[in-house]
């Protein structure tokens, strides 16, 4: 693009498959209503060796759909290395990510965009205010969320694996993000308290989506042992 738009909507795809067109098609259509200059960059990274049809379908949509993009490498990392690469492939003066298994609407998209806007925040990121979960998984979400607060009480926010988020593109030039895991989301909001930038909660509905969690038990230890060296060195 010549330009760069006023917004960058990046939508993870891994391991979507034909799922991802209905969502991509109501995002892309969300952001022409929107009246403002986007693109919309579709994450597609894939499993070498596996036979996962998204990155095929991702280049389809880009095809089909005026001012798309495609992300399509081999996978180096989890959730976090995937959100990353599409941070850094977009060129919008506001990025937002959303996931791409369905749990959101596509138009809190721009809900995001707007309130980021209107609010002057360099960070927007969703709060669930209305979830399908089993008990089990709000009760993890709950300790976890209780603990994130304990060990950072002036950083946390609740609910910090919510989504959308979003950010403008200075406030992500200056963060320093490395997680390839699931601790993304969180580093992510950790990141911009420390360097000082303001941080809005964005009301979304949430649903438990068009396919099963990629998010397994053993994801739950990793995100303790990430905060706790966080909170000792800073680091991840």
């Amino acid at each position: 693009m010549a330009e760069a738009p006023e917004l960058s909507a990046i939508l993870l795809g891994y391991r979507s498959g034909t799922a991802l067109v209905p969502l991509a098609e109501r995002l892309h259509a969300s952001l022409e209503r929107s009246g403002h200059s986007f693109e919309l960059v579709l994450v597609a990274n894939y499993d070498e060796g596996s036979e996962d049809p998204t990155p095929e379908v991702a280049a389809g949509l880009a095809e089909r759909h005026a001012g798309t993009r495609v992300v399509a490498s081999p996978k180096r990392g989890g959730m976090g290395w995937d959100l990353r690469s599409g941070l850094d492939a977009a060129i919008g003066d506001v990025l937002v990510v959303i996931d791409g298994d369905g749990q959101y609407d596509p138009d809190d998209v721009v809900r995001a965009f707007q309130v980021l806007r209107e609010s002057g925040a360099q960070v927007v990121t969703g709060r669930r205010t209305s979830r399908g979960d089993g008990l089990l998984r709000r009760v993890v979400t709950i300790a976890y969320n209780l603990t994130f607060l304990l060990l950072f009480p002036r950083r946390a926010v609740w609910d910090v694996n919510g989504k959308p988020k979003a950010l403008t593109r200075a406030a992500y030039q200056r963060l320093d993000l490395v997680s390839d895991d699931w601790f993304l989301d969180a580093e992510l909001l950790l990141e911009a308290r420390r360097v000082g930038h303001t941080v809005r909660q964005l009301p979304v509905a949430y649903s438990t989506g068009s396919r099963a969690s990629f998010v397994k038990p053993g994801a739950i230890l990793e995100f303790a042992r990430h905060m706790v060296r966080y909170r000792l060195t800073g680091r991840v």
